[in-house]
């Protein structure tokens, strides 16, 4: 029996719940066990069909939004060549897909709500269109001149997030990415970086928000993924973090054939980077030749600091804020308002979104 959705302004819009389906990891086949029905079925219902009003009901409470969600309008579907992946090459499309619905969900229906009411930092991410990024030196040139142009100097980044945020850049932690996806990037309504909460080095962390601030001024409207693309963000991200002329004077000098590794560590520390990435950087400024930079990589391996490094139980984890910060300055009432309209609800917030939710401050006494 096809029901009529009073309740709802507009029609039943399918791409929704296929756009819901996709950010949840579902496939149609567990769909339709969900609802007990064929897989078919639940193909039909991403293309045209109508669900009835038991199917809605249990479709809003697997997938996590709201009913109203399903009669909503997508309002600018994601696509892949907007987007920038810091992932491992056996990521899937279809993880790929997965953050993409996740990050078009967040944009659309709820950053969208909050920008209305909160006003967030002016974008300065200015990105030129004609930048020369055909060598390592020019890539070297764009991240001192970025440098200068937002006051940076040339000594140690003491937050990348913070820095990122500051010019205008939100940073999103995801709780729900996959180990194989580092972070990814999108320049959309705003620019915005989201990270895999799950990785807990914070070296390698601070190198990824640098990797995609790389994509984000170098690469609009180009493609990215490739071994190319790649490169040319990690050659802007060691750029940008390890200025050349700082990080020379301070490279340590070898001690026979051998790396002072304390000296290292206490250099990783001071620049919030990696041992890997030190090394990389120094191999690529010719400090160390790339024999000796081989033999490095191969120390850390072997010793067992491939995931996790010495010294970085001395750095630490860098949240995002921003985000956080505008949902913390809304009455209670208007993120009532808020959470209803964005057809979420607070578990996805929190649970996906790695997000907190205010509370009311008052209860009602029965």
């Amino acid at each position: 029996m096809e029901l009529n959705f009073f309740e709802f302004p507009g029609n039943f819009n399918c791409e929704q719940l296929r756009l819901a389906r996709i950010a949840s990891g579902y496939s149609l086949s567990e769909i339709g066990e969900a609802l007990g029905v064929t897989r078919q079925y639940a193909h039909r219902l991403e293309n045209g069909a109508t669900p009835s009003k038991e199917q809605l009901s249990e479709l809003s409470q697997i997938l996590n939004v709201s009913e109203a969600f399903f009669f909503g309008s997508r309002k600018k579907p994601i696509e892949v060549d907007q987007c920038h992946f810091r992932s491992l090459r056996s990521s899937t499309m279809t993880l790929k897909k997965m953050v993409m619905a996740q990050v078009e969900i967040f944009e659309d229906n709820f950053l969208r709500l909050l920008n209305e009411e909160v006003e967030f930092p002016e974008v300065k991410l200015l990105v030129a269109e004609d930048l020369d990024i055909s060598s390592v030196n020019l890539i070297e040139q764009i991240a001192e001149r970025f440098r200068r142009e937002t006051g940076l100097g040339l000594g140690p980044i003491s937050n990348a997030v913070r820095f990122c945020e500051s010019i205008g850049c939100l940073v999103l932690d995801l709780a729900d990415a996959d180990e194989k996806i580092d972070a990814f990037s999108i320049f959309n309504h705003r620019p915005l970086i989201v990270r895999n909460s799950s990785k807990q080095s914070p070296g390698r962390q601070r190198f990824d928000v640098a990797h995609e601030l790389g994509h984000l001024l170098m690469h609009q409207g180009i493609e990215t993924g490739c071994r190319k693309t790649e490169e040319q963000a990690n050659n802007f991200a060691s750029a940008f973090l390890m200025p050349r002329i700082s990080f020379s004077s301070e490279f340590p000098q070898m001690r026979g054939q051998y790396f002072n590794w304390s000296v290292l560590e206490d250099m990783k520390v001071r620049w919030g980077v990696s041992l890997k990435a030190i090394i990389y950087r120094a191999s690529k400024l010719g400090l160390i030749s790339p024999e000796k930079a081989a033999s490095g990589f191969t120390y850390l391996s072997r010793s067992g600091q491939t995931r996790e490094e010495n010294g970085d139980e001395r750095l630490s984890l860098e949240r995002p804020t921003v985000i956080q910060k505008a949902i913390d300055i809304l009455d209670y009432s208007t993120w009532r308002t808020l959470i209803t309209q964005s057809g979420l609800n607070e578990f996805t917030l929190t649970q996906r979104y790695t997000l907190k939710v205010p509370q009311p401050h008052l209860r009602i006494v029965e």
